[in-house]
Parts: structure tokens; sequence; C-alpha cells
């Protein structure tokens, strides 16, 4: 079944890296990637001469961008089965993506963080935490920059959960695809900072997530006295696990997901590419 993925670009060498990285993580599949650059015409410039030529300034200087992308991209092979798309919007970048997804159906979402670390909070202190707090019903999968290449066999993904609260299937199927592509594991952990036992709905969560996963290598783990974040960053560690995933209710990001205590444990800077669930209707 053909994927249909977006790419938010600006043009900078870190929006081509992660466009790279979608074509190298889909290459054995039929995709349309979708590339989507916005601009708007700052106010104190529009105001000192014809807001309209700004305008249509700032659209050409989009265009082109895109067009050099796709020339770009006519010197890559990876998949014959892969087609694209360019789109070119005066709106705020959560609107257009928002708009984006809405109009195309898309399956997920790719950007990049600058740096070796994956930088998410809920304080909206950076442009990808903002997106992600903004735009519903479509998974991000946001990778460092410096993206290390991945292993020839033992991927897995790490899922982090309080089994707290329920999912539908297909909030955690981006989660099951991603895992059959690239041939991946998932790790379910629970990090039981309070040393009780499960509650009879933490338990029923867990099996309804056992039946979800029943076609991938799973696994379940614990850990105990420790904070989510620094639980999560040892786990990883120590496994030299691939992927993250954190699932995102519309209420709440950290806070709402693993119940914190402590602000500490809100801001999170994984070093390993992130994928964002969100909750669906």
């Amino acid at each position: 079944m053909e994927k249909k993925i977006l790419i938010p670009s600006n043009f900078t060498k870190h929006a081509w890296s992660a466009l790279v990285y979608a074509l190298n993580l889909y290459k054995n599949f039929p995709c349309t990637f979708f590339i989507l650059n916005t601009y708007k015409v700052p106010v104190r410039i529009s105001l000192n001469r014809n807001h309209n030529a700004a305008v249509e300034a700032a659209k050409l200087e989009s265009e082109k961008g895109l067009q050099k992308i796709l020339q770009g991209l006519n010197f890559r092979k990876e998949n014959e089965k892969h087609k694209f798309e360019t789109i070119s919007r005066e709106k705020e970048l959560s609107e257009a993506i928002q708009e984006t997804i809405d109009s195309y159906n898309i399956d997920l979402i790719l950007m990049v963080s600058r740096g070796e670390n994956v930088s998410i909070n809920a304080a909206f202190e950076n442009e990808i935490s903002e997106v992600i707090e903004k735009v519903e019903d479509c998974p991000f999968l946001i990778i460092p920059e410096q993206m290390q290449a991945l292993p020839a066999s033992n991927r897995e993904i790490i899922f982090p959960t309080n089994y707290k609260f329920p999912f539908k299937n297909k909030e955690v199927a981006p989660l099951i695809d991603m895992a059959g592509n690239l041939n991946a594991s998932i790790r379910i952990l629970y990090i039981d900072s309070d040393n009780r036992p499960l509650s009879k709905e933490q338990e029923q969560n867990k099996e309804t997530l056992k039946a979800y996963f029943s076609e991938v290598d799973f696994s379940f783990h614990k850990l105990t006295q420790t904070t989510v974040t620094t639980g999560i960053h040892l786990f990883i560690e120590s496994r030299e696990s691939n992927f993250l995933a954190l699932y995102k209710r519309k209420q709440g990001f950290f806070s709402k997901l693993f119940s914190q205590r402590f602000k500490e444990d809100i801001d999170f800077n994984p070093k390993v590419p992130v994928l964002i669930l969100k909750e669906m209707e």
C-alpha cells in the first residue's frame, strides 16, 4: 500500500537531510513524498512597499526552491515507485501542515531537529514542539540532525507507557507499520516509580497492547526506582536502541503521558529518532 509522507522544507541542509532519510527509510515501498514550503511576508517589509509585490516575490522564491529540490531528486534512484509533489503556501507552518494532512490523507510527517538530540518539551521552546502540539490526526517522525546510520540487524523501538490510558488500534498502527518497515522489535517500557502493582485497568490496557502487537516482535519491560526521563535514557543507552515512540494526547504532553511530578521530567532530549503517535477520534 502506498504511503504518503509529508516533509516540510525551509531549503536548508537539515531539511534536505530529512528528505534523504525518508527516501532511505521507505526505499522498499511505494510512496508519494509531499514537500512543503511555507512563507510569510514580514509586516515591516510589506508596509515599506507594495504588499502584493512582496507576496509575489516570496511566492516565486518558494516555488524556485521547491523546483531546485526536485532537480536534486532526479539524481537519486532509491525506488522507481517514489513520487514527489511540491506544495507552496503563504501560511504558518502548523496551519499549512494541517491543511495538507486534511487534503491528502498524509500517513507521516517527517522533520529534523538541529543538533545530535531531538529536543521535545511542553513549553513551546522551539518550532518542532509547537507544530507537534498544534497539528492533529497524524504521527510525526522527528530525527536528529546528526543521525547515525541504522545497524543492519537487531533494530528496536522503545515504547514507554504507564498503561493508564487505553490505546486505539489506529493510534499505534504507525508504530506497528514502522516496526515492519524497519524489521525492528518493539520494546514496551513501563517505569514503576511508585513501586505499586498494576491496577485492573492497567492490566487490561497491557493485554490490549499485546493483541495489537501480535504480528510483530515485541516484549514487555519494567524499570523501578528511577524517574521517567532518566529511565528512558538509560534503557535506550544500555540496549543501544534505535528509535523511541511516544504517545501524545490532545490535552497535555509528557505531563499527562507519564504523570510526572517534576519539571525536569517534562523536558526531553533523546539522541534517537522519535515517533510521535497522536490521539485519534
